[in-house]
């Protein structure tokens, strides 16, 4: 979620709340920094092999992965990623 769409929604909740008669109240960008830091609202930047994800094609193969993981006892099923596996290297 962005800062503009966060913006975006609050002044659709205005003119839904109030109407016209507050259009001249500006969402600034000092707004909405003090609207995310009384809410907690932090952002973070995905980088790397996480921000190369497609996530309707992980959505898509959930399924099929299932499926296959029917197959064995759980004590047999280990998860593993790159940093365990190559974490003396």
């Amino acid at each position: 979620m962005t800062g503009e769409i966060i913006q975006t929604k609050a002044k659709e909740f205005l003119q839904k709340m109030y109407g016209d008669s507050n259009s001249k109240f500006n969402f600034s960008i000092g707004w909405l920094e003090r609207f995310k830091a009384r809410h907690e609202i932090k952002s973070y930047r995905r980088f790397g092999e996480s921000d190369s994800v497609v996530m309707e094609t992980i959505e898509d193969a959930l399924p099929q992965i299932r499926a296959k993981l029917e197959n064995f006892d759980w004590e047999d099923i280990y998860n593993m990623d790159e940093t365990d596996l190559f974490y003396r290297l």
